[in-house]
């Protein structure tokens, strides 16, 4: 199995507003680190952590960039852009969605079921993929 990594995993790391998720998300991308579970996450994904730590969270510029680059050179974890833009508008006009989710739940390797979302965010679920979130996968 290989799992998506969303948006919201790495900034409930790097923001620490709800210390259990913190806490357990920050478990999950160390197993990464450590090749326990193989992941992959999206250039979509890293520009959403960019817009929203300087733009909603006001990190200045430099502090932004030093995460992204922490993020892309985390062991283990691979970037993919894999879309299948037709099955995302698809998934966009049938569901009530954020656009970025329909195109993550529209990826190839999503639709196949080889990879599970890893994430907080419930709007998954109504589109018919496999979502868990950290806490599930701790040993």
């Amino acid at each position: 199995m290989i799992y998506f990594i969303d948006t919201n995993i790495f900034l409930r790391v790097l923001i620490r507003e709800n210390e259990s998720a913190f806490q357990q998300s920050k478990a999950f991308l160390e197993m990464v680190k450590r090749n326990v579970y193989d992941a992959v996450t999206s250039t979509m994904v890293i520009s959403e952590i960019v817009w929203t730590l300087g733009s909603y969270y006001k990190f200045p510029k430099k502090k932004v960039l030093r995460t992204i680059q922490g993020i892309l050179h985390l062991s283990g974890l691979k970037i993919v852009d894999e879309y299948d833009i037709n099955k995302s508008l698809a998934l966009y006009e049938s569901h009530t969605c954020k656009y970025i989710d329909a195109m993550i739940a529209g990826m190839p390797g999503v639709q196949s079921g080889a990879w599970n979302i890893v994430s907080y965010d419930k709007e998954f679920d109504k589109l018919g993929v496999k979502r868990v979130v950290p806490a599930k996968l701790l040993k």
